[in-house]
């Protein structure tokens, strides 16, 4: 006769030495995995700010960038005006064009037009060009349908980051 088999307890429960091993591996396990994320997180971080940088360009040059803005501000485009203004002043793209289109067309006139031109062009650094330009603002007045040709020195101060663009504007007086 032969002897009964142990009981399921006995047979499945593993020794110590496999209850380390099993730690140990699952342990690896998950440090495995935690570098496996952390890796791809780090190739996707990379990846977006390759593109990022990569994929916008500025105007060739300085003049093209403050015909950029200017014809943005006559057209009241405020996506081609935000793209036009260097990183740190994108933010205050919106209330820039808001004060300039109310800062400088009275009540009872609308903006018909700009016109412009670029009289001096001072190389200030190799990454900054500093731009006198003379605009005119044409405005027409609701009730009359009269126009007014209004002039408007402006500085524009260009950066140049992958393209150029403007910086900052000063108005000049007349």
């Amino acid at each position: 006769m032969r002897a009964a088999p142990p009981p399921p307890e006995l047979t499945s429960r593993p020794s110590r030495s496999q209850e380390r091993r099993l730690r140990r591996r699952r342990r690896r396990v998950a440090l495995y995995s935690g570098f496996a994320v952390v890796a791809a997180l780090v190739v996707c971080a990379v990846t977006v700010v390759f593109f990022y940088r990569t994929g916008t360009e500025g105007p060739p040059t300085p003049r093209a960038a403050a015909d950029q803005m200017l014809r943005s501000m006559g057209e009241n485009s405020i996506n081609e005006f935000e793209g036009s203004l260097c990183e740190a002043k994108r933010s205050q793209a919106g209330a820039i064009l808001r004060e300039f289109n109310s800062g400088l067309v009275q009540y009872g006139q609308t903006l018909d037009g700009i016109t412009w031109r670029v009289t001096k062009q001072t190389p200030v650094s190799r990454d900054e060009v500093s731009l006198d330009v003379d605009v005119t603002l044409v405005t027409l007045e609701k009730g009359t349908k009269k126009r007014e040709n209004r002039p408007f020195p402006m500085r524009l101060q260009t950066l140049q980051d992958r393209g150029w663009y403007v910086c900052n504007i000063e108005i000049l007086t007349l």
